[in-house]
């Protein structure tokens, strides 16, 4: 009989190599990952450009160009996508992101051959239609503006200009005026200048046969949709420290936000910076949500988060606290930087984080198409599949000291800029 007085055994020693991925290039750039495995005859097609916001020449153009590719191409308009894709069941989703964007099909398999060439042709000739332009400028600069009611966002929004520079590619802030005022030119041209065949990545995952691969890889062998993707124009800045006070019209809380700059993902430091950073705030039972949420229940919520792109990096620390709890809120905040900078984490909290990250890795590799996600993450990321294991493995090594010498480096209070979004003088 099992005794249910006892937890199950932490296992930690599992192989994270991430097996049965086939790759090809074909002669006009591109390139194809698979991962033909699972239970399901149910297939995913992603293609992911390194390309992004970064990219864009004209506010706002990226997300709209790639948000507004399903809705008509040069064989089918917006209504007909629709009802072909209802039709067979199948999902075409769109995303963009700071530096990749991506488009991708999920079918059954025997549907396949009737959704493919459709989806294709969507992909690589979208029409671009007025009418539908015009419905997404008026919806999305609503949307925007209702969001930049919220202290949450006009907060964060003046915590990375500040960080990164107002004309910066990850600092600039896109305005409702912006979506209003995007011409079909606009979007064209994003699209002509940066999704092209040079900068693509295919993402194959799923189960499939021969025969779909076929058709896929022929599909893909004799496209020839060339672009010209702009490298996107970085600059130095120095990152204020301080505290910027931003009133707004929401006093009922204050929105805080605390951060700094980092580096790229490349960065030797940048192992060692994410297991400090979910110690501090990354998780449920970080030290931040255990003081501040748990014991003083000063905020539904607090987290820590250190973003790393290709280019540059910041870390930063969010809660939304009652107005008189922001100055008790940011003392806590520090006493625990300064906690890491001189205290070593003690075993038991460092294994259990340690497990945690571990647990997560794990889960990367449940099935074809989280597998085919971390592919697409490493690819975005200019990493090869062999980078996952090694950062796992840099991951068992790490030590206390470690994270402390990371502290020491990166969480000293006095290099932070805090921004406080809500009533003003609330102290």
């Amino acid at each position: 009989m099992i005794d249910r007085k006892k937890g199950p055994k932490i296992v930690t020693e599992f192989d994270l190599t991430i097996k049965g991925v086939e790759t090809s290039q074909f002669p006009n750039g591109m390139e194809l990952y698979e991962v033909n495995e699972g239970t399901q005859d149910i297939i995913k097609i992603d293609f992911v450009f390194k390309t992004g916001r970064i990219h864009e020449k004209v506010k706002a153009s990226a997300k709209a160009a790639i948000s507004l590719i399903r809705e008509g191409s040069t064989r089918h308009s917006a209504q007909e996508l629709a009802q072909i894709y209802d039709f067979y069941g199948a999902v075409v989703k769109s995303s963009c992101t700071m530096e990749y964007v991506s488009v991708n099909l999920v079918v059954v398999e025997r549907y396949f051959e009737k959704v493919w060439p459709v989806f294709f042709h969507m992909l690589f000739y979208p029409l671009y239609p007025q009418e539908e332009i015009a419905k997404y400028a008026k919806v999305n600069s609503q949307k925007l503006n209702e969001q930049l009611s919220k202290n949450e966002i006009q907060a964060y929004r003046k915590l990375t200009e500040e960080i990164f520079g107002s004309e910066h590619p990850y600092g600039y802030n896109t305005e409702p005026s912006d979506i209003a005022q995007l011409s079909r030119k606009d979007i064209l041209d994003f699209y002509n200048l940066n999704l092209g065949l040079q900068n693509c990545t295919v993402i194959l995952s799923g189960k499939y046969s021969q025969k779909t691969r076929k058709v896929i890889t022929a599909a893909l062998s004799e496209c020839d949709r060339i672009s010209h993707n702009p490298e996107p124009q970085f600059y130095d800045h120095s990152s204020p420290t301080g505290i910027i006070q931003l009133p707004t019209n929401n006093e009922i809380q204050t929105s805080i936000k605390m951060g700094r700059s980092l580096f790229p993902i490349s960065h030797p430091d940048y192992g060692q910076v994410k297991l400090m950073d979910m110690i501090l705030g990354g998780y449920f039972g970080s030290r931040l949500m255990k003081n501040i949420r748990e014991e003083k229940g000063y905020t539904y919520g607090i987290y820590s988060s250190a973003h790393c792109w290709n280019d540059g990096g910041f870390l930063y620390i969010s809660a939304d606290v009652d107005n008189k709890y922001v100055e008790p809120t940011l003392l806590e905040i520090k006493k625990e930087m300064e906690l890491l900078r001189s205290e070593l984490v003690s075993a038991e909290e460092f294994q259990l984080v340690k497990n945690y990250i571990l647990g997560q890795s794990l889960h990367l590799l449940d099935g074809p198409f989280a597998k085919g996600a971390l592919v697409r993450n490493l690819r975005v990321k200019n990493q090869t599949l062999s980078t996952f294991k090694k950062n796992v493995e840099n991951l068992k090594a790490f030590t206390p000291e470690n994270v402390r010498d990371m502290a020491i480096k990166y969480l000293n209070p006095k290099d932070y800029l805090i921004v406080q979004a809500g009533r003003e003088n609330q102290s």
